[in-house]
């Protein structure tokens, strides 16, 4: 038996978002690699933009209630992805499921932001979450537009992503502006699309070992995006953790 695998044609689309991941992942390395020379600090081989976000700041408190605040923005944080896996699969697949998946993915978007308005009030939190769920919906049509191979469709899709991406983390700086520094928000977002996407481009491709990767990277990726935000509610607000 001939097990050989016939590769399918591509998209024009689809190669379109093989190329803004690419280039995403271009700008978090520069971004990060400017910081460093802004703070007289030579690139290091070693470590990645975002490790060397993460050691920059301060050993974390370890008292029970920081903990406790770590654990569960950890989880908020996973649900987020393991919805928005759930969600590309039944996207590309058109399943049955895609409604529900969705609106489970959409629904922690609301969590999130409950979970900062103990600490920035309602506004905030209302604001973060509107643009998370707008951020979930682009995803949407930038996953519909590769699928169809509409290159017009995608590449409007694609700048608006990147625009929600950077409004979000304005909105975080802007609450927390000494520990979290919209540089690296920047960088941590258009990092989290990168990997998005490339976990999107795999299925599409049916590169079922590169998608399997793909989450990986983005399960690690968002666990150094929960810490810095946890770690930077702690920081600002030490007397709650103590």
């Amino acid at each position: 038996m001939n097990t050989k695998r016939v590769s399918r044609p591509l998209p024009i689309a689809v190669t379109a978002l093989v190329a803004f991941f690419s280039a995403l992942g271009a700008l978090a390395v520069s971004n990060g690699m400017d910081m460093a020379q802004a703070h007289g600090n030579q690139p290091q081989h070693a470590q990645t933009p975002m490790a060397m976000t993460m050691t920059a700041h301060r050993s974390p408190m370890l008292t029970a209630k920081a903990v406790a605040l770590r654990m569960d923005m950890r989880k908020l944080w996973e649900d987020h992805i393991t919805w928005t896996r759930l969600a590309i699969i039944s996207l590309t697949t058109n399943s049955p499921d895609t409604e529900a998946t969705v609106g489970r993915l959409l629904q922690n978007q609301t969590d999130i932001g409950d979970a900062v308005k103990p600490f920035y009030g309602n506004a905030v939190g209302d604001q973060l979450t509107a643009l998370l769920k707008q951020h979930i919906l682009i995803a949407a049509d930038v996953i519909a537009a590769a699928k169809v191979g509409d290159s017009a469709k995608l590449a409007d899709a694609q700048a608006h992503w990147v625009t929600n991406a950077d409004q979000i983390a304005a909105v975080l700086h802007n609450v927390n502006p000494r520990n979290w520094p919209l540089g690296e928000m920047k960088e941590m977002m258009h990092r989290h699309l990168d990997l998005t996407t490339q976990e999107a481009v795999a299925r599409l491709q049916g590169n079922w070992t590169a998608d399997v990767a793909a989450y990986d990277k983005v399960h690690q990726q968002i666990l150094q995006m929960a810490d810095m935000l946890s770690e930077g509610i702690i920081e600002q607000f030490p007397a709650r953790f103590r």
